[in-house]
């Protein structure tokens, strides 16, 4: 590639060089054939699981987020969208549900509709507008809640959704440490409304962080821990728990564990949904279908995945969001299966025109371009490439 940034595996390298460790050494650490990790980092081959990139991580003795965290996307980001990141961590350490607070300085009227606003917005992907309000919208709710009175469970209810969209936020720019302190909090403030349904929800948004983070062991407690607090009557009773149950889908088959049972009662679970769309999960049987995706690119199962992608129509995914993602597993399976290059650049680009920031943010479609523009060599069927690696921020001007 020519005169590209830093890509992953350069990232590795440079971790390798700093441990004093071989290509050999790290691979046999990392369970990795010298070969395959030869190719990561020379950009010759893309990482395709959160299990590979974890095992990397761990042998270098880093953290998931030190490899694809924030501080590695700074320079490929929308600056004004990341440039939300500092206020929001300022807004969560800031406030606090344990002590007193300033006097709230909005209606809980209000306060209830921008949160509901923001998590809609954040499902539209208008990223620029969510990262803008949600620091006064933290930092209001938390005064409402501190100030007792009438509006305490509703200020308190609004934390468990705001922070919810907070944590699904900070998770798609990579700041993974800071998106785990989002869905803390509203765990904190589900605890204080002793509400299972609320409960179960923060520990949905607790799963997702950790999950980031690469800590799908306990990701997978509170995920069940969460489907347990559940005897599901209302529609959105199921929701919150089928959402849980795929999650330990997904968390099984990251630890090697057969995921099928907890994707059969997931679909269950959606065949007594109706769209209530509680919490803004969009839980239904398409949701499913797209963890089933997931869950058989981490089993490297790309053919599993395409053939399951065959079975959803993205119009039927209602969240922009999740489209951007559908998108982007789909390239990931079509791109683990060769041969398939335009096919992927065009589903990457539909996920870049949804989604710009998600995408471009999002460290499988960055390691796939990364690769294919290496491959493309600037031949004449690469312009289209070019130019969504360029939109990406992984080329630099010749």
């Amino acid at each position: 590639m020519d005169n590209d940034l830093p890509n992953i595996g350069q990232e590795i390298r440079r971790l390798r060089k700093w441990r004093n460790l071989t290509l050999e050494q790290l691979a046999g650490l990392a369970g990795l054939s010298k070969g395959y990790l030869s190719k990561i980092e020379n950009g010759n081959a893309a990482l395709d699981k959160r299990t590979t990139i974890k095992s990397i991580a761990d042998a270098l003795h880093v953290s998931l987020s030190d490899l694809v965290g924030d501080h590695f996307l700074m320079e490929a980001s929308d600056g004004a969208v990341l440039g939300s990141v500092p206020d929001i961590r300022i807004a969560l350490l800031s406030t606090g549900l344990d002590g007193p607070s300033l006097p709230p300085s909005r209606e809980m009227l209000e306060l209830n509709a921008e949160t509901q606003q923001l998590a809609e917005w954040r499902q539209l992907c208008k990223d620029l507008e969510v990262g803008r309000a949600l620091p006064r919208l933290i930092t209001d709710l938390h005064s409402s809640a501190a100030n007792g009175g009438k509006d305490r469970v509703a200020a308190l209810r609004n934390i468990v959704q705001a922070t919810h969209t907070t944590t699904l936020f900070l998770k798609s720019l990579g700041a993974v440490d800071l998106a785990w302190v989002a869905a803390d909090r509203g765990h904190q403030a589900a605890i204080l409304l002793d509400d299972p349904l609320f409960i179960a929800a923060s520990e949905f948004a607790r799963s997702q962080a950790l999950i980031g983070l690469g800590a799908y062991q306990r990701a997978d407690v509170l995920a069940q821990h969460a489907a347990g607090l559940l005897t599901p009557k209302t529609e959105a009773d199921f929701e919150i728990y089928g959402t849980s149950v795929i999650t330990t889908a997904f968390t099984a088959q990251i630890r090697g564990d057969d995921p099928e049972e907890a994707i059969r009662e997931a679909m269950s679970a959606a065949e007594r949904t109706g769209g209530t769309n509680a919490f803004w999960m969009n839980f239904s049987r398409t949701n499913v279908n797209q963890w089933r995706m997931s869950i058989a690119l981490e089993a490297d199962d790309p053919v599993k995945a395409a053939e399951v992608a065959r079975e959803i129509r993205p119009n039927d995914i209602p969240a922009k969001s999740r489209r951007v993602a559908f998108f982007i597993d789909h390239a990931r399976a079509l791109h683990a299966l060769r041969g398939k290059d335009a096919e992927v650049v065009s589903l990457l680009r539909k996920a870049d025109k949804l989604g710009p920031t998600r995408t471009r943010n999002n460290v499988w479609a960055r390691e796939i371009v990364s690769e294919l523009v290496l491959r493309a060599r600037r031949d004449s069927g690469g312009v289209e490439l070019r130019t969504l690696a360029d939109r990406m921020g992984l080329l630099s001007p010749l």
